[in-house]
Protein backbone atom coordinates (compact mmCIF):
# COMPACT_ATOMS: atom_id res chain seq x y z
CA UNK A 1 0.00 0.00 0.00
CA UNK A 2 1.26 3.20 -0.88
CA UNK A 3 2.39 5.12 2.73
CA UNK A 4 0.64 8.61 2.24
CA UNK A 5 -2.60 6.55 1.45
CA UNK A 6 -1.78 4.13 4.50
CA UNK A 7 -1.38 7.19 6.52
CA UNK A 8 -4.67 8.33 5.23
CA UNK A 9 -6.65 5.43 6.10
CA UNK A 10 -4.76 5.07 9.59
CA UNK A 11 -5.88 8.71 10.56
CA UNK A 12 -9.41 7.54 9.76
CA UNK A 13 -9.28 4.16 11.13
CA UNK A 14 -7.02 4.73 13.83
CA UNK A 15 -4.13 2.26 14.27
CA UNK A 16 -5.78 -0.15 15.98
CA UNK A 17 -8.40 -0.90 13.54
CA UNK A 18 -6.12 -0.23 10.62
CA UNK A 19 -3.70 -3.39 12.24
CA UNK A 20 -6.93 -5.30 12.25
CA UNK A 21 -8.17 -4.55 8.95
CA UNK A 22 -4.94 -5.27 7.11
CA UNK A 23 -4.45 -8.90 9.24
CA UNK A 24 -7.94 -9.86 7.76
CA UNK A 25 -7.07 -8.96 4.60
CA UNK A 26 -3.63 -10.56 4.86
CA UNK A 27 -4.99 -14.02 5.75
CA UNK A 28 -8.39 -14.26 4.01
CA UNK A 29 -9.15 -16.32 1.03
CA UNK A 30 -9.86 -15.18 -2.33
CA UNK A 31 -13.39 -14.99 -1.68
CA UNK A 32 -12.76 -12.96 1.81
CA UNK A 33 -13.00 -15.71 4.06
CA UNK A 34 -11.15 -15.99 7.40
CA UNK A 35 -11.59 -18.33 9.84
CA UNK A 36 -9.29 -16.51 13.33
CA UNK A 37 -9.97 -16.78 17.04
CA UNK A 38 -10.21 -13.35 18.69
CA UNK A 39 -7.18 -15.17 21.12
CA UNK A 40 -4.80 -15.34 17.89
CA UNK A 41 -5.73 -11.81 17.18
CA UNK A 42 -5.21 -10.93 20.52
CA UNK A 43 -1.47 -12.81 20.11
CA UNK A 44 -0.60 -11.74 16.51
CA UNK A 45 -1.83 -7.95 16.94
CA UNK A 46 -1.53 -7.09 20.74
CA UNK A 47 -4.59 -6.00 21.41
CA UNK A 48 -7.38 -6.60 24.20
CA UNK A 49 -10.32 -8.71 23.46
CA UNK A 50 -12.70 -5.79 24.02
CA UNK A 51 -10.81 -3.59 21.49
CA UNK A 52 -11.18 -6.47 19.32
CA UNK A 53 -14.26 -6.90 19.42
CA UNK A 54 -15.38 -3.22 19.39
CA UNK A 55 -13.21 -3.18 16.09
CA UNK A 56 -14.74 -6.43 14.31
CA UNK A 57 -18.60 -4.83 15.71
CA UNK A 58 -17.28 -1.21 13.61
CA UNK A 59 -16.77 -3.21 10.52
CA UNK A 60 -19.99 -5.37 10.86
CA UNK A 61 -21.89 -1.92 10.89
CA UNK A 62 -19.83 -0.38 7.82
CA UNK A 63 -20.88 -3.60 6.07
CA UNK A 64 -16.81 -4.13 5.65
CA UNK A 65 -17.12 -7.70 7.60
CA UNK A 66 -19.80 -10.49 7.93
CA UNK A 67 -19.69 -12.63 10.89
CA UNK A 68 -20.93 -15.82 9.50
CA UNK A 69 -20.75 -18.24 12.99
CA UNK A 70 -18.28 -18.39 15.97
CA UNK A 71 -14.75 -17.34 14.38
CA UNK A 72 -15.89 -17.45 10.74
CA UNK A 73 -15.87 -14.32 9.05
CA UNK A 74 -15.82 -12.43 5.32
CA UNK A 75 -15.21 -9.35 4.36
CA UNK A 76 -16.93 -7.64 1.78
CA UNK A 77 -14.59 -5.51 -0.14
CA UNK A 78 -15.82 -6.82 -3.84
CA UNK A 79 -17.91 -4.12 -6.26
CA UNK A 80 -21.01 -5.34 -7.68
CA UNK A 81 -19.93 -5.06 -11.28
CA UNK A 82 -16.07 -4.99 -10.92
CA UNK A 83 -13.68 -7.39 -10.73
Amino acid sequence: MDEKLEKAVVKILGEKRFALLKYLCAHCDENGFIGVKIATLEENLRQSKPTLIASLKFFEEKKILSKLKNSFYQLNLNHKGRQ
